[in-house]
This record gives structure tokens, C-alpha cells and sequence, in this order.
């Protein structure tokens, strides 16, 4: 399939090499026509009777029109296939460059809706099995009936998180980019503020070392990666352990003491979907695995860059690259 794509691209891209190349050479054959026409000189027997002069002319002027013509012709029908085959690689080079992005935004798109239609799967199957185990009951009583409603509405949040994020995936490309000059200190603590009573709840420390300082930034982009980062370190933190949000000189970073990624999840941190097997296994995967790659999306949006540092068992560290 793929290849037929790239022989029809590069027969379109050689039909307007060889239309090019036939008009130019049409364009040459006028020309040398007029050439022809341009009077012989003249002849040395020119002081003949005019009768034979005429006939020797004659003969001149057809043989160097015939010699003439056919040289041309014959140069014009090597050029042209020459052109034939150098536009034909060449189509197919142009053809191949072409494609590759397209087919490569195509497999990501169809990937993204495959990843996307599991992800929704999940939650709706639950739901459907809480509720067709509920009914089979002949009897249910009030406290099972409440339990029923609060195992939906969890499932009916995370579908609506879920859409949330896929949302925000969708609209990262038409975000307006607008900075301004902010003190990074007010900027980290009234995100802080926001994810503290999550902290509090698991015992976690949010230790915030970030100085007064005004950087020009997007203020909208780097809270809400900050809010990723910091959500993140809480949820992988062990009961009881801090995270650390420091700022040194124009980068931004976020540390905890969780359980780290391994060296072979690291390059494939912000992908979308993607969560860690360590992270499934000790209980970690509630998630989607959408946070970070919104989080990577906006920082490429604003010119910003997102990397990770980190040790399985060691911890990690985020760091916003300004």
C-alpha cells in the first residue's frame, strides 16, 4: 500500500518534470527553426551561371536543414531521457520525503485513537459490571445502594479526567503564547497552595526553595507544568516523604523520593499512555499516563524544554528548562 502511494505521488511529480521538460524543449526547437531560416552565406561559386548556383543552393540549404533537424531532434530525444530517468528518482525521492511525515502523524493519530479507545474501555466496563451485578440482586439494601452510586460516580470521574486531558491534548497547538514578567516565588507557592491539602493527606512535605525573583514567563504554561510535576511527585512520594521545588538560575525543578524510573521507561516518559510497569505494580497506575505528555507538549508550545533525572528506588527529578 504504501508503496503505491509513493508510485502515484512520483508519477504526479514526474508528469510536471517531463511537461516542463517537453515545453522547454519545444521552446528550443523554435529557436533553432528561426536559426535555420537565417540566410546561408554566400557561396564561393558564386560567380557560376546562375542556374547551377541555384541548384547547389538548394542542395546546401536541404542538407543543412536536414542534418541540422535531426540533430536537434535526436539531442532533444536524448535530453528527454535523460530527464525521464533522473525526474523518476527524483519523484520517488520527493515522493518518499513526502509521505514519511504524513504516514508518521497517521500511525501516531491512529495509535493515539487506539490507546485513547482502550483507556475509555476500562472504566466503562466496570461501571457496566458494578451496575448488571447490582441488578441481578433480588434485594439491595440501602448501604450496598450507596455503595453501588459511589463506585459509579469514581468510575464516571476518572472517564471525565480522562476526557479532560484528551481535551487538553487536542487544544495545546492553539494556545496563546503570552509572557510576562512574574515573581517565580508567588508563582510556585500559589501552585503549591493548590496541591497541598493532596500532600497533607499522604504525609507528604512540600519544601518549596525558590527566591524572589521576577522571570519573564508563561505564566499559564508553567503553573499548570508545575501542577503535573508536583501532583506527580505526591502520588510516587512514600507516606511521610518530602518533595522539593527549587529554582536555580532559569530552571525550575521538582524532586521527590519516590520509586524512580528505570533507565529503559525514561526515554518514553512523555509519551502518551505510557506508564511504567514498576509504577503499575506497586500500585502507582490509577492514571492515564497523559499528565506528563500534556505537561512535554506545553513546554514545546512555549520553547520551554522538560527533562527527567532519575534512579529506579532512588527518586526523580523534573526539571523546566526556561
Amino acid at each position: 500500500m504504501k508503496q503505491q502511494r509513493v508510485r502515484r505521488l512520483a508519477l504526479s511529480y514526474l508528469a510536471v518534470i517531463m511537461t516542463l521538460s517537453l515545453a522547454f524543449s519545444v521552446i528550443i526547437y523554435a529557436i533553432t527553426s528561426v536559426q535555420l531560416n537565417r540566410p546561408l552565406p554566400p557561396s564561393e561559386h558564386a560567380q557560376q551561371p546562375p542556374e547551377l548556383v541555384e541548384r547547389q543552393f538548394s542542395r546546401r540549404l536541404e542538407q543543412r536543414n536536414r542534418e541540422t533537424r535531426g540533430s536537434v531532434v535526436m539531442s532533444l530525444i536524448v535530453l528527454n531521457g535523460v530527464m525521464l530517468l533522473i525526474g523518476y528518482w527524483l519523484s520517488l525521492l520527493l515522493a518518499r520525503r513526502t509521505l514519511t511525515p504524513i504516514e508518521r502523524a497517521m500511525r501516531a493519530q491512529v495509535q493515539f485513537v487506539s490507546d485513547a479507545s482502550h483507556e475509555l474501555r476500562t472504566p466503562l466496563t466496570a461501571l457496566m459490571t458494578t451496575n448488571e451485578v447490582a441488578l441481578r440482586k433480588k434485594t439491595l439494601d440501602e448501604k450496598k445502594a450507596r455503595a453501588v452510586y459511589q463506585r459509579n460516580i469514581d468510575e464516571v470521574e476518572k472517564l471525565r479526567e480522562l476526557t479532560d486531558n484528551l481535551l487538553q491534548l487536542t487544544q495545546v497547538d492553539n494556545q496563546q503564547i503570552e509572557k510576562q514578567a512574574v515573581d517565580m516565588a508567588k508563582l510556585v507557592r500559589d501552585t503549591v497552595d493548590r496541591y497541598q491539602p493532596v500532600a497533607d493527606k499522604k504525609q507528604v512535605v512540600l519544601d518549596m526553595q525558590v527566591p524572589s525573583v521576577t522571570h519573564t514567563v508563561a505564566v499559564a504554561a508553567v503553573t499548570q507544568i508545575l501542577g503535573t510535576l508536583i501532583d506527580n511527585a505526591i502520588k510516587y512520594s512514600p507516606l511521610g516523604g518530602t518533595v522539593v521545588i527549587r529554582l536555580d538560575g532559569q530552571t525550575l525543578s521538582v524532586v521527590d523520593q519516590g520509586i524512580g524510573i528505570a533507565k529503559q521507561d525514561q526515554a518514553k516518559i512523555f509519551d502518551r499512555f505510557y506508564r511504567s510497569d514498576e509504577a503499575r505494580t506497586r500500585g502507582h497506575g490509577s492514571g492515564y499516563g497523559l499528565g506528563l505528555a500534556i505537561a512535554k507538549a506545553v513546554a514545546d508550545k512555549n520553547g520551554y524544554q522538560l527533562s527527567v533525572k532519575s534512579e529506579a528506588g532512588q527518586g526523580s527529578t523534573f526539571s523546566l528548562h526556561f
